[in-house]
């Protein structure tokens, strides 16, 4: 992944986090409306972080270990 689009992933991931505690806090006040639209906000998070992942193409990453070498050497 290029750094871009690790920093998409990590902002993906915590929307996710705080996504999850929204739900808890919803479902503490017994709030169930709210608690399934923050649900399927956690969920289309994780929905995109699984798609980016899995479409991740296999030159990228050895692009991106070639570069590390040349950088190091």
């Amino acid at each position: 992944m290029t750094h871009l689009a690790q920093l998409i992933d990590r902002r993906r991931e915590h929307a996710a986090i705080v996504a999850g505690l929204d739900m808890e806090i919803c479902m503490a006040l017994g709030d169930r409306d709210g608690a399934r639209r923050v649900m399927k906000e956690m969920y289309a998070q994780t929905t995109a972080r699984q798609a980016v992942q899995a479409s991740s193409c296999f030159f990228d990453q050895v692009g991106e270990i070639d570069a590390g070498r040349a950088t190091c050497a």
